[in-house]
């Protein structure tokens, strides 16, 4: 038999063929399944990412309840995690009655975030008159209220919530508030004052370990509070009373109280005098940062308050209290022609503020409020404003 090689190449290529169709059978149905699995895992990807912008949307949703939008900002970019801690906060403070947002610090653009190492100077603001206090005519005065809270740190998200007061603290706050009551009460009687003395070193020895034991239970970088916004400022509001009282003035009515000290500093000496008794109180107990921010700020407005006053009597300074050199005010305070309270206009020579801005020669007015403030940064000699290179003292016309 002839072997037939035509007919073997057929076969041949006919078996090739059947093998390339397979081969291409099989790449197509692995094509068919890489793209299904493909299509699947797409699917599963964008349904992934759809829950995940659900679940974000959800979370920011419920953050913008209890925050401002750049602290929801803020808080999202810190996960689901610091969200949800945030949100649970959030309902904290809203049960307490408090607003969530003011208790949440936002990482480098808070007063609280400063360290203890950069405090903020807070300038009382100027009234506008005939002129205004420059660095260099301040010799012997000092018109800042430094403020050094203590620093957020950073480091943990859950620092960035203010832990506040709870029934214990509260309850702490009515007791400390009938303290005062029984202050006020006391009058000038030295029994009565003494109790009342010795009952208030208890509760500030209390106070303060109290304090100490909630800084150190918590981050160090928490900040901690005892007193609610309305016992801060009930709170204050009685030491305001109380220094009145210290500065023999018969308590009553406010509107019967300025009418009572119309024409004269007593009532923004007494207000300076509430913020030294705080100061030393905020110290030796709870040594609370809001409380302390609050002090702060009265401070302000009393020293504004003084300054108004002499501004306003510059016209009126009795010639005994013009002076024509520091030395001649110095020595007047030490000799008591001076008194602590006192207005007073003294000659300041030319100086350079510190602007760079040359200050011409000329006199000021201001007020003299003795050493007793020096602890909490007020020097004795208060000035008030620059009378004018124009003014001439009518002691001397």
């Amino acid at each position: 038999m002839a072997f037939n090689v035509m007919a073997a190449l057929g076969g041949a290529a006919t078996a090739f063929s059947d093998y390339s169709d397979e081969q291409a059978r099989k790449a197509e149905k692995k094509k068919d399944r890489e793209y299904a699995e493909e299509r699947e895992q797409n699917i599963y990807d964008r349904n992934k990412k759809d829950a995940a912008q659900s679940a974000y949307d959800a979370l920011a949703e419920q953050l913008s309840v209890f925050y401002r939008p750049d602290q929801v900002e803020d808080i999202m970019s810190n996960g689901n995690g610091a969200a949800k801690h945030a949100i649970t906060r959030g309902t904290y403070y809203d049960k307490m009655g408090l607003a969530p947002s003011e208790h949440y610090k936002m990482p480098g653009n808070d007063i609280k975030n400063v360290n203890n190492k950069n405090a903020i100077s807070l300038t009382p603001k100027p009234v506008v008159g005939i002129g205004s206090i420059s660095a260099a005519a301040e010799e012997g005065a000092d018109t800042r209220v430094d403020v050094a809270p203590e620093g957020l740190g950073g480091n943990s998200f859950a620092s960035r919530f203010t832990i506040i007061a709870d029934k214990e603290d509260l309850t702490a706050a009515e007791f400390e508030a009938r303290l005062l009551n029984d202050r006020l009460a006391a009058g000038d009687d030295p029994e009565l004052l003494a109790e009342v003395d010795k009952k208030q070193k208890i509760f500030l020895d209390l106070a303060r370990e109290k304090a100490e034991a909630a800084r150190k239970d918590n981050d160090p970088d928490v900040e901690v509070e005892f007193y609610t916004p309305t016992l801060r400022e009930n709170k204050i509001a009685k030491f305001e009373t109380s220094a009145l009282n210290q500065m023999g003035v018969m308590t009553g009515d406010l509107g019967s109280i300025k009418d009572k000290l119309k024409g004269t500093n007593t009532l923004e000496i007494s207000k300076l005098l509430a913020v030294e008794n705080l100061t030393i109180d905020n110290a030796a107990g709870y040594q609370e940062v809001a409380m302390g921010k609050l002090i702060e700020g009265r401070k302000t407005i009393a020293l504004n308050g003084i300054n108004q006053y002499a501004q306003s009597k510059y016209r009126t300074v009795d010639n005994s209290k013009i002076f024509q050199d520091q030395d001649a005010l110095k020595k007047a305070a030490k000799d008591g022609t001076l008194k602590p309270n006192d207005v007073y206009i003294s000659f300041q020579k030319a100086s350079i503020n510190s602007e760079g801005k040359r200050i011409p020669a000329q006199y000021l007015v201001g007020t003299y409020l003795g050493n007793r403030y020096t602890t909490i940064g007020v020097k004795q000699f208060q000035p008030a404003m620059y009378l004018g290179t124009s003014y001439t003292p009518p002691s001397i016309e």
